[in-house]
């Protein structure tokens, strides 16, 4: 069990000997008496994450020293202390020039700092210890601790003395206000981990800094508090201060967050539990582009522009994600399922591994970002905003690389990304496999594709209708009530006929993307008793997105609930909101729809909802597809419900 040593001193002696007369001028130090309140709430939240305490009150020096040594010895992982600080070398008429700026005392309750009360001492000493250790300063000038000149330049993952402090270096600190704030986010990290995501172990430093901040600032603290500088620009360490209750162990699902973000995003869905079930929904079909586009990758002569597009839910990013993840060698060492569950479905349309392959899923991404990202997978340090050095450098590969770029049109800026990057690409000795929506900004880019340009909505609806069959007969093997393989077969021809006769309804809305959400409906609808009864509820699936969200929210009793959360969402930008910004626009929807109802409509609506991972840590949602997003942006609220 981890350790905490947290010390508080709320009464002060004078700073003599009992037996010496106080000196004029001596100082004397006001009592603190809100640390007496202070004190059990930061015990009690600490002992919630499963720390052993110990709680010292009113220490004198003597005691400060022991239990200080003991703790740095001893294995502690925090010592939190609650004081008031001194600064200065003397009181004794001492300027600010001769004030030793690497020193900082917590005064203990006898008035008298010296030998052991050094926090900046404590601060050297545990950066040798073995593990790494955090000091939480709730004194005058604490910011002191934080900025310890020897090791302002200790890299971070080699660093094991971190420190979160109230204030400056030469600022006071009020009422405990930090300590009370700090207790908050203890608070809240035993329920909910501060919502880091499953995947991490840790809560991130960046992300409990920030919590702390936040809570300090609506407690109406004028202090701003001062931590161990850290570069966020790079990766932080797993720092094992506060575990993560949110934490599942899966090695696999921590081996994906380690491929870059663009490319991991091409991963259909990082949860565990749903993973494969997901990709065998989501992989199928196209088996004629599939074998005509692999080959193609993996032919080192083969260069030029292939555009796929089509309208919303056709299955464009499933096909280009059915490549990539098939390819990108990162992605199959960290998720070899996929790959493996491809070849056993279709072997002539599954690429070779590809080192090379590069990998790039622009939804919520700018030009530098997406550069930089390029270049990482290259292997190449491309200076910040350097498009036509990176541009160059790809062109003067001797075999250049399979460019693979989806989500073109929910890019930031999409035209300068078409300008900058990919029509000189595409110019030069390059390949390049592009997924977008039709728009008349990219016509310059689709007139480049020439002969490789593949309209998904203009496939052979006899296959189409094949590969919706399929689609939805392993989608109602998970439906409870449709073990009857008659009774499936029965319902999947019946949708996919009623999908595909209408070519017209097709340019509006994808027939996957339908397909699957009336698959979602038909869990709440009664399961036919005959073939027959399977084909007439068949037949009548509507034949929009509209029109089959509108049925899948009608058939739920929480169904405007959970479209106030979906409809939220929809205006998420990259990779989502996290579950408190979601939880604060909701009301915009639903008056009324508290915190704590909005996070089980979050699991709720999980088969509209993708998750992802924010730089801090923190598991973000959006909705998995953005023609969703594009619907309940427009329409927000039940059809008739006027707000």
């Amino acid at each position: 069990m981890s350790r905490v040593l947290l010390m508080g001193v709320s009464r002060f002696g004078q700073a003599v000997d009992a037996d010496e007369e106080p000196e004029t001028g001596a100082r004397t130090w006001a009592d603190l008496p809100f640390v007496e309140a202070r004190m059990p709430r930061l015990e009690q939240a600490y002992r919630k994450l499963a720390y052993e305490v110990t709680a010292v009150a009113n220490p004198d020096r003597g005691a400060v020293l022991a239990h200080t040594d003991a703790a740095l010895d001893g294995g502690h992982r925090i010592i939190h202390v609650i004081s008031h600080g001194h600064t200065r070398l003397s009181d004794r008429g001492r300027s600010r020039d001769a004030e030793l700026g690497d020193k900082l005392d917590m005064v203990p309750s006898c008035g008298r700092t010296g030998l052991g009360t050094d926090v900046v001492a404590w601060v050297r000493t545990a950066h040798g210890a073995p593990e790494p250790m955090l000091f939480i300063v709730d004194l005058c000038g604490a910011g002191r601790a934080a900025r310890v000149g020897a090791l302002i330049d200790v890299p971070e993952d080699e660093l094991h003395a971190w420190v979160i402090a109230a204030t400056g270096p030469n600022d006071s600190t009020y009422d405990g206000l930090f300590s009370e704030a700090v207790a908050e986010t203890l608070e809240r990290v035993a329920e909910n981990g501060l919502d880091t995501d499953e995947t991490l172990r840790h809560v991130r430093w960046d992300r409990l800094v920030n919590d702390i901040r936040l809570r300090l600032s609506a407690l109406g603290a004028t202090t701003r508090l001062r931590t161990t500088k850290v570069d966020l620009g790079s990766p932080l360490p797993d720092l094992p201060f506060f575990p993560n209750p949110n934490w599942r162990p899966d090695p696999r699902r921590e081996r994906l967050m380690e491929v870059v973000p663009p490319a991991r995003a091409f991963v259909a869905d990082l949860d565990a539990e749903h993973f494969i079930d997901r990709v065998r929904g989501h992989f199928v079909g196209r088996r004629t582009l599939r074998s005509r586009l692999a080959p193609w990758l993996d032919d080192p002569a083969a260069t030029g522009l292939c555009v796929v597009t089509g309208a919303p839910g056709c299955g464009k990013s499933a096909l280009l994600a059915s490549l990539v993840c098939a390819a990108h060698k990162k992605i199959i060492e960290a998720a070899p399922d996929i790959r493996d569950y491809l070849l056993a479905q279709h072997p002539e349309g599954v690429p070779s591994p590809n080192d090379a392959l590069v990998a790039i899923h622009a939804r919520g991404r700018g030009l530098e970002e997406i550069a930089a990202a390029v270049a990482e997978q290259l292997g190449f340090a491309v200076r910040d905003e350097a498009v036509t050095e990176l541009v160059e450098h790809i062109q003067q590969m001797e075999t250049p690389p399979p460019l693979v770029f989806d989500a073109l049109d929910e890019a930031d800026n999409p035209g300068e990304l078409v300008d900058r990057l990919l029509l000189p690409l595409a110019k030069g000795a390059c390949k390049l496999l592009v997924g977008t929506r039709r728009s008349t900004r990219f016509e310059p880019l689709l007139a480049a594709a020439k002969g490789m340009l593949i309209d998904l909505d203009e496939v052979d609806p006899g296959e189409l209708r094949a590969d919706l069959e399929q689609h939805l007969g392993q989608r109602l093997e998970e439906v409870p009530g449709y073990q009857s393989r008659t009774i499936r077969a029965a319902m999947a021809r019946a949708v996919a006929a009623a999908l595909t006769d209408d070519v017209s309804s097709r340019r509006g809305w994808g027939a996957f993307l339908v397909a699957r959400i009336y698959g979602r409906a038909l869990e709440s609808l009664p399961v036919p008793g005959d073939a027959a009864a399977a084909e007439r509820l068949g037949g009548s699936v509507p034949r929009t997105l509209p029109g089959v969200l509108e049925l899948d929210l009608g058939l739920r009793p929480d169904g405007e609930r959970l479209r106030a959360v979906l409809a939220t969402l929809a205006w998420a930008k990259g990779d989502g909101f996290p579950a408190d910004v979601a939880a604060a626009v909701v009301p915009e929807f639903a008056p009324g729809l508290t915190e704590s109802e909005v996070r089980p409509l979050l699991e709720a609506g999980r088969f509209y909802i993708w998750t992802g991972v924010d730089h801090d840590g923190c598991k973000l949602f959006r909705l998995f597809h953005q023609g969703l997003a594009d619907y309940l942006q427009d329409h927000p609220y039940e059809p008739g419900d006027i707000r």
